[in-house]
């Protein structure tokens, strides 16, 4: 088996706009964890067996870093955790889903919308899971959101809107 090099991203673009939204988004999901703190949530396969010791911010910043994803990916994963807690109540963000769930979504989101995509043994090891992990979770996911991955244009700069705001509290 050939080993697997993660290749961030080479050239130095502008990333104040991914920053704002990485720093959204995280705080966004924080928010959503805390209010979920004491509820009996059910084990899934998201949920992780000890809590990850990366915070939710720079765990989305590595994995912008070396999948190259686009902003609007950010946007549109977002979006796809927000259905995923409407759609199934049972399965709330909570400390050792939030990196999966969040990790699976931004994955979707790339091959959704990005030309540029990698093989999932590339984003396994971004991500800090196994390839296995990483095709079952995807499979589940796109079970829970029905194959729904098209964002409607208002859906999305709504969504965009909130997260700006949010990072600039």
């Amino acid at each position: 088996m050939s080993q697997i090099r993660l290749r961030p991203c080479e050239q130095d673009c502008n990333r104040t706009q991914e920053s704002r939204l990485v720093k959204g988004i995280s705080e966004i999901l924080e928010q959503l964890i805390e209010l979920a703190e004491g509820l009996d949530i059910k084990d899934s396969l998201f949920h992780s067996q000890k809590v990850p010791s990366i915070t939710l911010e720079n765990y989305m910043s590595r994995i912008v870093r070396y999948t190259k994803c686009s902003e609007e990916c950010l946007v549109i994963a977002f979006i796809y955790l927000s259905r995923i807690q409407e759609l199934n109540q049972e399965l709330q963000l909570n400390r050792q889903s939030a990196h999966r769930l969040l990790f699976i979504a931004i994955v979707l989101a790339i091959k959704y919308q990005d030309d540029d995509i990698f093989k999932n043994d590339y984003y396994a090891k971004v991500g800090g899971i196994t390839m296995w992990e990483l095709n079952d979770m995807e499979e589940v996911f796109l079970e829970l959101l029905d194959y729904k991955l098209f964002v409607q244009q208002d859906l999305y700069y709504l969504n965009l809107k909130k997260i700006k705001q949010s990072s600039r509290k």
